[in-house]
């Protein structure tokens, strides 16, 4: 494997006079970076804000030193940052996704291009331990530039994601988790009380027939549980008479958000275990969720949904009171089918 430090001099070949390349580095940069993602997102029309912990958290789950680098202008501003970032939990579905930003005002100088050549040369040296890895990448849907940088290096489109929100002003939405009544043969449980070991077997469990899914390992999902936005006392489980936790709702917030599309909170992460669907609990946990966040003065949830969802989960959101607010589409590199 080569090593990652000597690509840089290709990306610095490939950059306009006056430009420099490192690799990031967590202690100085999550502010810029923030502010960078940011200026990207709003020139795109997405709603979506990163804050600093959202950039550290995800620094943290690859390796700085070599899966990250940012282009800085003459000034010493971050104007463009690249990451290779490897989901390989799984070996049976090994895949690194391409991410990266231009801002707006730096544009069509080919930045982009030489961020795509070096997080594509680092994928490939992540995925060589492995038969079958995947490159994807994705953008938000309106992103036509991005989406015309990816089919440029060959990539397709193979997914579609949609964000939904429900506004509890649209939605009459009760506030006493009383009127709700949970099947016979199934309690509620807080999140606290099931072992964090246990409802990550029962995450994959769940996801484990759903296109794309793959099995997320112990040190992914505890990122998961400790990231900033995640709201246990708002998650719950829902477990058998036996106590077998059989489905589950995790709740998260992000107030950078709030500027954009309100006081909101997300069913981050949701699951129903084969066997023991058809029984109304994904909209039962929603509902829960909803009360939750009504009864705390919240102004509404959002979701996210596969467009081809499996279990018909877009149609369920649609029925419960979301409504599209942004889309995101994934692309792959090559033409390897990917389930």
């Amino acid at each position: 494997m080569s090593d990652p430090h000597a690509h840089l001099t290709t990306v610095i070949a490939a950059l306009p006079r006056g430009y420099s390349v490192r690799h990031a580095d967590p202690a100085r940069d999550l502010e810029a970076l923030a502010e960078l993602v940011n200026a990207v997102a709003e020139d795109v029309g997405e709603p979506i804000r990163y804050s600093a912990d959202d950039m550290r958290e995800n620094l943290n789950a690859v390796e700085p030193a070599n899966d990250t680098i940012v282009v800085s202008d003459a000034a010493g501003s971050i104007v463009a940052w690249g990451s290779a970032y490897r989901v390989t939990d799984d070996p049976s579905k090994p895949r690194v996704f391409l991410m990266g930003a231009v801002h707006p005002q730096q544009r069509a100088q080919g930045i982009g291009r030489a961020l795509f050549t070096w997080t594509h040369a680092r994928a490939e040296e992540i995925l060589a331990a492995y038969h079958n890895g995947t490159i994807q990448a994705h953008c938000t849907d309106t992103d036509e530039r991005t989406q015309h940088l990816y089919a440029r290096f060959g990539m397709r489109p193979i997914r579609w994601y949609t964000s939904m929100q429900l506004h509890f002003s649209r939605r009459p939405t009760s506030r006493d988790l009383a009127t709700t009544t949970i099947p016979a043969g199934y309690h509620a449980r807080a999140f606290h009380e099931v072992d964090a070991e246990v409802l990550r077997r029962l995450r994959n469990d769940c996801f484990s027939d759903h296109w794309g899914a793959s099995e997320m390992g112990g040190e992914a999902w505890a990122q998961l549980l400790g990231s900033s936005g995640f709201r246990p006392n708002d998650s719950e489980i829902l477990v058998t008479d036996e106590g077998t936790p059989v489905a589950y709702q995790l709740t998260f917030e992000y107030p950078q958000d709030s500027a954009t599309i309100g006081h909101t909170q997300w069913v981050g992460n949701l699951g129903v275990q084969r066997q023991h669907r058809g029984r109304g609990l994904a909209t039962l946990l929603i509902e829960r969720h909803l009360i939750r966040a009504r009864a705390r003065d919240y102004e509404g949830s959002m979701i996210d949904v596969d467009a081809d969802s499996l279990t018909g989960a877009n149609k369920l959101y649609e029925r419960i009171g979301y409504a599209r607010r942004f889309g995101e589409v994934r692309y792959i590199l090559g033409d390897a089918s990917f389930s």
